[in-house]
């Protein structure tokens, strides 16, 4: 007898036999005589069989047939090679004028470039016309359309965390062409649509609700004397619990977070929608007799207090910063106890933890200091740094400890109660929308049901013969599969969900490959929100709106002022900046201790995602990318930075003074980090970064046959002579030219960010003064010499060259910006809309807004 899971995955193998992937039939193009001549007179010569500059061979690169010189164009590299040729000869790079080179006439360059041009479209259209466009839903796009589908709000865990990873094209993971579909994935799929649904149905009898309410006594650790003034302090007489510090951000190296004792290593006991009550208010915010400068956190916005949840089962601690979620933060009155709600779900074993979320620092130096100014009465004992703190025995009374004395601003939480699980009173938006609220599994109409769920889950109205068979499917399982009415319900709804009309975007337009407006509502949704259109949209889908530029600018207008437009800014951002790489190559931690020390990987990554959630905010100008007088800081990549009067752990928007090098996504520590390798930098790396994603125009790979760094280099003592005998390699020259002086100036730039004049001898960690001192050595040499005369040395004069290329930049944001939107890569066709919206940008004075809108309006996003 087939399984359930079986019988689901005989379903989708019917529907992927009928999906249609349909490929192009042109595999071989004949050349024009003239342009196989003109290619064998000006290209074969340096890029033939004797020679591969550019790591182009094309001395095999045409076939012969009969008197016909044939190219196969099934081929992408093929294709790449003609579209480079193309761009060659319309820039004027090739052939070099260089002595000995033979020069083509006019007429025989427009001849050519006319014939590759009409040849490129000409194939373009018809792999267009002949190709039916399938994107999966990458991980991200997965997991926002289950929430958003069966209104999973309260919903804490990640269950895509164990899907395979998805395959990247250049840095995105919502190509089409990419994203593969595997018998991993769907077992993945199926795994996860099961935890899903149960999390968002709930047929049967009704479990009471059990209410947990935590004695502040029950937090944090096993007793009072263990309690430091800047972590904990429990006053039971008076029934609360004091947070006396916070983590900066929750990570491995700060983990303040308390959590009730009773739940550790075991958790709740029963998974469910949980009503979580806290009741706090903020102490002594701005009343504590301290000097302020001596507490490292901006007091001035309200105190925030943060829950979170990790998995009890493995340990609180053990468990680690990645397995915990934030589920809620409030933010605090002065000396005002308030209540404050969350309801969400938890997996059997969850454990909730507190937090100051914008709170000191857990480190005890700043204690210590205000102690001894302070506090005449508390001695240091022992070597346990902070726990070493007790109150001096001639000043003693009898169980009073140094938390006693301590008068700094602290978080106090007076109640903290647990309500759950809640079906009763709590029912998930999908068990009405789609099972009429009923929880008795005989009530509910299957076929109604189903129905219902396949209309939302494919995006689009259904007929009868889209789900029918998932009617028939449920069916089934009850009389040959001898399932109950439930788990045949749930082995259908699986069935929905991993069906090509749920987890591919299908896009089939109309005659003309224009989108219809239902796939509008789609493609917008899935580029600005990484999900599936809100009730919204689809009134505009209905309606047919979304096939009005107007209508269509008005959505986007509102839906990048919707909170889900971070996924944008995010997916966006991390594909078109790599910020992907950020941590993949860790820093050393020997010679880069405060990158550990000061949690400054989060840091840096949320600068430059705060940056570009501005961008599109504030709708700044597409030039702040490479440079501006502004970014965002908390107080750690201040420090990093070296940049005075930033305090506390929130973000916030920072000025630059006119010679500061931070302006600009070249001056974030992100960028710098993540092209370079943990232990030192490299010019070549930093240069290729610049080239493809600020410019937009990568350099073709190194030769197969040369080694990273030839043993010539030997003797010599800096990078850029090191780099400089290295291109004296033929081979190499070309390619370094054109790579080494964007990255040279960036040496001014450490491995993790950090500006420095010299390179380093050697670095240590000082441990009293808690930063690193470094022993200077050589000094950097940023000078470099682009090809057409242009002479720089520092990251800002690097900038300016930029600035005076923003056309060249801008044109490669569009292509990226049109890459993540449409979910496809750029193709010859697209071209010139892309240089027309690049160029309107800049003359129109257009900022990123702007763009994001012409985007949506544009030919190339609303076709197929």
């Amino acid at each position: 007898m087939v399984t359930a899971f079986r019988k689901v995955f005989v379903f989708i193998g019917a529907f992927l036999a009928t999906g249609g992937w349909l490929r192009s039939e042109v595999n071989w193009i004949t050349l024009n005589n003239d342009v196989h001549a003109f290619l064998q007179s000006y290209c074969v010569k340096c890029h033939g069989a004797n020679d591969n500059k550019g790591d182009y061979v094309l001395h095999d690169f045409f076939k012969r047939d009969g008197e016909q010189w044939k190219v196969n164009v099934a081929d992408n590299e093929n294709l790449y090679v003609l579209r480079d040729v193309l761009d060659q000869l319309n820039l004027g790079e090739m052939p070099p004028e260089k002595k000995g080179v033979k020069q083509p006439k006019y007429e025989e360059v427009k001849a050519t470039t006319a014939w590759l041009t009409d040849t490129l479209l000409s194939l373009e259209e018809g792999k267009r016309s002949n190709v039916t466009v399938l994107r999966r839903l990458n991980r991200t796009e997965y997991r926002n359309t289950m929430h958003d589908l069966l209104g999973l709000d309260g919903l804490t865990k990640d269950l895509t965390s164990s899907f395979p990873a998805d395959d990247e094209y250049h840095g995105f993971t919502n190509i089409g062409e990419a994203l593969n579909l595997s018998d991993a994935h769907l077992e993945a799929y199926l795994e996860a649509a099961d935890k899903y649904l149960r999390m968002a149905f709930h047929f049967g009898e009704i479990p009471n609700p059990r209410h947990i309410e935590f004695e502040p006594e029950s937090w944090g650790y096993e007793s009072r004397m263990a309690v430091t003034p800047w972590m904990y302090r429990l006053a039971t007489p008076g029934r609360y619990l004091d947070i006396g510090a916070g983590a900066k951000q929750l990570s491995e190296k700060f983990d303040l977070a308390t959590y009730p004792r009773p739940f550790v290593n075991r958790g709740i006991e029963e998974a469910g929608y949980y009503r979580i009550t806290i009741n706090a208010e903020a102490i002594r915010r701005l009343t504590h007799p301290y000097d302020p400068s001596m507490i490292p956190t901006d007091l001035t916005p309200p105190m925030q207090l943060g829950l979170y949840i990790s998995d009890g089962r493995k340990g609180a601690a053990a468990a680690g910063v990645k397995s915990r979620s934030k589920v809620g933060w409030w933010d605090l009155k002065d000396h005002e106890a308030q209540d404050f709600e969350v309801t969400v779900w938890l997996d059997k074993g969850a454990v909730p933890m507190l937090n100051w979320d914008n709170g000191p620092g857990p480190s005890d130096y700043w204690m210590r200091d205000i102690l001894i100014k302070y506090h005449t009465d508390v001695e240091f004992r022992g070597k346990q740094g902070a726990h070493a703190w007790h109150i001096k025995p001639d000043t003693a009374v009898p169980g009073r400890i140094v938390s006693d004395v301590w008068k700094g601003p602290l978080v106090r939480v007076h109640d903290f109660v647990m309500q759950g699980p809640i079906h009763k009173t709590f029912r998930s938006r999908a068990q009405f929308e789609f099972a009429d609220g009923v929880t008795d599994i005989r009530e509910l109409d299957l076929e109604l049901a189903l129905k219902r769920f396949t209309r939302k889950a494919f995006r689009r109205p259904v007929a009868p013969t889209d789900y029918e068979p998932f009617v028939r499917l449920a069916k089934h399982a009850m009389k040959d599969l001898k399932r109950s009415r439930e788990e045949a319900f749930y082995i259908a709804l699986k069935a929905v969900l991993v069906s090509p009309d749920f987890l591919y975007l299908k896009e089939r337009g109309d005659e003309n490959g224009k989108l219809t407006s239902w796939e509008m509502a789609s493609r917008l949704s899935y580029f600005l929100w990484s999900s599936m259109p809100d009730p919204e949209l689809y009134s505009m889908a209905r309606s047919g709106g979304l096939l009005k530029p107007e209508v269509i600018q008005q959505q986007v207008e509102r839906m990048l002022e919707d909170p889900k437009s971070r996924d944008f800014v995010e997916g966006f951002a991390t594909s078109w900046l790599r910020l992907d790489k950020l941590g993949e190559m860790p820093a050393d931690s020997l010679k880069f201790q405060e990158y550990y020390q000061y949690g400054l990987e989060d840091s840096m990554k949320a600068e430059t995602l705060a940056f570009v959630q501005h961008a599109m905010e504030a709708n700044a100008p597409l030039t702040d990318f490479l440079d501006s007088d502004y970014t965002f800081m908390n107080e750690d990549l201040a420090r990093h930075y070296k940049v005075g009067d930033v305090k506390g752990m929130h973000l916030r928007r920072v000025a630059l003074p006119a010679e500061s090098p931070r302006g600009g996504l070249l001056g974030q520590a992100s960028i710098l980090t993540l092209s370079a390798n943990g232990i030192d930098t490299s010019p070549v790396v930093r240069g290729v970064w610049v080239l493809e994603n600020l410019m937009g125009t990568p350099p073709p790979p190194p030769p197969p046959d040369v080694e990273p760094l030839d043993p010539d280099v030997r003797g010599a003592i800096t990078i850029k002579q090191r780099l400089a005998k290295h291109s004296e390699i033929e081979s190499c020259a070309d390619c370094h030219a054109k790579i080494d002086p964007f990255g040279f100036p960036l040496e001014y730039f450490d491995p993790v960010g950090g500006y420095r004049e010299t390179y380093f001898r050697s670095r240590r960690w000082d441990r009293v003064e808690r930063r690193t001192v470094a022993f200077p050595g050589r000094p950097v040499d940023g000078l470099a010499e682009l090809r057409s005369g242009e002479i720089f040395s520092n990251p800002n004069e690097l900038k300016a060259v930029l600035l005076d290329r923003k056309d060249v930049f801008a044109r490669g944001l569009t292509e990226k910006l049109l890459t993540y939107a449409a979910g496809r890569t750029m193709t010859y066709r697209d071209h010139g809309e892309l240089e027309r919206m690049a160029n309107r940008a800049l003359l129109e004075g257009h900022g990123f807004r702007n763009l994001i809108v012409d985007v949506a309006i544009s030919e190339v996003f609303t076709n197929r």
